[in-house]
């Protein structure tokens, strides 16, 4: 058994408890990292497409993510 394996979205969902969509959306904002096995194969549509990350790849970026909305403490960058 591999103990590093490669998980697709709804693996990684699962791992860390969230939805998939979640880490969908974590993924095409550049807030999660880039796949380690990305699906560039052309012949599929982009929406059929299963990239894959490595699990230490997705526990590494847990460990180090902000979590949570900003304080309502926090200025605002742009007040009015």
């Amino acid at each position: 058994m591999n103990s590093d394996p490669l998980m697709t979205v709804l693996e990684v969902a699962d791992h860390l408890r969230i939805t998939p969509s979640s880490w969908r959306a974590n993924v095409a904002s550049g807030e999660a990292p880039a796949a380690d096995d990305p699906d560039t194969d052309t012949d599929r549509p982009a929406n059929r497409r299963r990239p894959r990350w490595r699990r230490s790849t997705v526990d590494e970026w847990n460990r180090t993510r902000r979590r949570g909305r900003p304080s309502q403490d926090t200025p605002a960058a742009n007040p009015a």
